[in-house]
């Protein structure tokens, strides 16, 4: 086959399944991940035959799309901050909403050494991201998940070329989860589960079927993850420590109140490239 022949068999085989500007996205991927070859080149080398092996992926990648398995899934990768992350089905796929909350969090980082902790770490996309743009900070990363843990161990040798992030196994819901720090910390970033069970048939098949429902869903208690996350980040933090927060649109006000009742001040609501509220910062007062 040739690139424009391969190019007219992906998107006439997908066009019912996804819009337009998601078949682009995906498309974008297969180029990067399967097909390996620059979107410039391949438009402009449409007779160019494709391989027959890249062929046969390409046909087994667009029936696995019909069942709406996520590309990242079925390629293992997914860009974040302009790395490529190893994902699989025990992580969350990284968003590019998530990339401002790293932002936002190096924004607030000074040129010294910082202790950083990232609690829910998922595929290690948050701590690492610091980490890299941030050589000089400390990294602490929380995961209840152990799978979830390998997969972050295994990024931050590939991005950083070495684990220069601290990842432990710990639940942030259980009480003594502080006590094991001995070290102070100058910021906590949490990406945490925060879509209510009751919003379960709202989701995308390609969200619902196959990523973790552990890193997706906080039964119906909304706040359940960032009333504990700001419980024990009151023992965490340094004076004048920061909080940062990813949350769910709808429940902007019910987070800033609640850490307003948590003694923590200069709480901030930032929108996302969407304009949807999706980061809260605070910063503690002691």
């Amino acid at each position: 086959m040739t690139t424009k022949q391969i190019h007219s068999l992906f998107f006439d085989e997908l066009d019912s399944f996804y819009s337009k500007n998601e078949l682009a996205a995906i498309w974008k991927h297969c180029l990067d991940f399967f097909l390996k070859m620059d979107p410039i080149v391949f438009i402009t080398n449409p007779e160019d035959a494709i391989d027959d092996e890249k062929v046969f992926k390409i046909k087994e990648v667009i029936l696995r799309l019909k069942n709406y398995e996520p590309i990242q899934y079925i390629s293992g990768k997914a860009w974040f901050c302009d790395s490529i992350f190893t994902v699989n089905p025990s992580v969350l796929i990284p968003r590019p909403e998530t990339e401002e909350l790293v932002e936002e969090v190096c924004n607030a980082i000074s040129e010294g050494p910082v202790n950083v902790m990232d609690i829910g770490t998922g595929s290690g996309c948050i701590a690492i991201s610091i980490k890299k743009k941030k050589p000089m900070c400390n990294l602490v990363a929380i995961d209840i998940s152990e799978d979830a843990l390998d997969t972050a161990t295994n990024n931050a040798v590939q991005i950083l070329g070495e684990t220069s992030v601290s990842f432990i196994n710990r639940d942030v819901l259980k009480r003594d989860f502080a006590d094991i720090f001995k070290v102070k910390f100058d910021i906590i970033v949490s990406n945490p589960p925060y879509i209510p069970i009751a919003e379960k048939d709202t989701l995308n098949e390609n969200v619902l079927n196959f990523e973790p429902h552990l890193a997706l869903f906080c039964e119906n208690e909304p706040l359940l993850f960032y009333k504990a996350i700001a419980n024990h980040a009151k023992q965490l933090l340094k004076t004048d420590g920061l909080l940062f927060f990813e949350i769910h649109e709808n429940f902007a006000l019910e987070v800033q109140q609640m850490l307003e009742g948590e003694n923590f001040s200069e709480i901030k609501i930032l929108d996302d490239f969407h304009e949807k509220a999706r980061i809260v910062k605070a910063k503690i007062n002691l």
